[in-house]
């Protein structure tokens, strides 16, 4: 994958802007080289200092770092995908080769590899790793792409305190994923969607009520599709249900499953959904909510 100090580099060299002259006053001449090496990260301020400096707009620099990306084996929604479809095969062969790689990045990648295949049911990651990650976590101050991807998949292996206040250190970084990944939106729903599930498994309705708040805060800022909004409106409703109000809940819950239904998603998707909810609800309310015989697809 392209580092965004790559791109920088290419494009300082194109403006004919030496290392001195565009790190003046705002990072020094060192810090500004290893970042262009990729061995440093930087805050998104300075950033725009830089990008000011050598006279680039941070939408052109976006679309850069995209056309590179797209052009380089960007693992991580790779991984995503085959996760999200429950592709175990294309995890355990991502796994083959990175336990034969060293060093600590190669570790942390089998890591999320066997989390997501411990998801997925085939348990695979160990405590000692999980003590690994945790250690991974409290001793970096920047984080990057990698760790947000990182952290999405190990919500559940990490005990509530430590879950919560990284969600908090992250999203003080939101702003800076936004607007470099075109797939950082999916990822940041994706950690707050299954941060709330957690908290509701461990029956913690107040802090599961704060990041829904922030989860709607951010959607409401962000570009929206079918899917994104039937999963607010399923997490609105289940928090709202578990929180006593069960007629709105229930009301936000069938929202969101007639979205899904009238979009025409895969039937195993509503068929998890149904599953996942039976823990909570009356078969009665079940059928409510996914009654959908009065409605037709065009």
């Amino acid at each position: 994958m392209t580092e965004i100090g790559e791109i920088y580099r290419d494009l300082r060299l194109g403006k004919h802007v030496t290392l001195k002259d565009a790190s003046n006053g705002i990072v020094s001449l060192a810090f500004l080289s290893r970042f262009e090496r990729g061995l440093y990260d930087i805050s998104f301020n300075h950033l725009l200092e830089l990008l000011d400096r050598i006279n680039v707009q941070l939408s052109e620099f976006e679309y850069m770092y995209n056309q590179k990306n797209e052009m380089t084996t960007d693992l991580l929604p790779t991984f995503q995908r085959a996760f999200q479809s429950g592709d175990t095969i294309t995890l355990k062969n991502h796994l083959l080769i990175w336990q034969r790689q060293s060093g600590d990045f190669a570790q942390l990648q089998v890591i999320q590899l066997k989390m997501m295949l411990t998801i997925l049911g085939q348990p695979l990651v160990s405590k000692q790793e999980i003590n690994t990650l945790e250690a991974h976590f409290n001793t970096i101050t920047n984080w990057t792409f990698f760790e947000l991807y990182l952290y999405g998949h190990s919500l559940q292996f990490f005990d509530k305190k430590m879950a919560v206040n990284l969600f908090k250190e992250l999203f003080k970084k939101g702003i800076f994923y936004n607007n470099f990944r075109s797939d950082s939106f999916s990822m940041l729903f994706y950690i707050h969607n299954n941060l709330i599930l957690y908290l509701i498994d461990q029956h913690d309705l107040a802090n599961a009520h704060i990041i829904l708040k922030s989860l709607t805060h951010y959607f409401q800022h962000n570009e929206r599709d079918y899917y994104h909004t039937a999963r607010l409106f399923n997490l609105q409703g289940l928090v709202t249900y578990l929180s006593g109000d069960h007629l709105v809940g229930l009301k936000l819950l069938r929202r969101a499953n007639v979205i899904t239904y009238l979009c025409n998603h895969q039937s195993g998707f509503i068929e998890n959904e149904q599953r996942y909810l039976a823990q909570f609800l009356t078969t009665d309310e079940l059928a409510s909510i996914f009654g959908f015989s009065n409605l037709t697809i065009l």
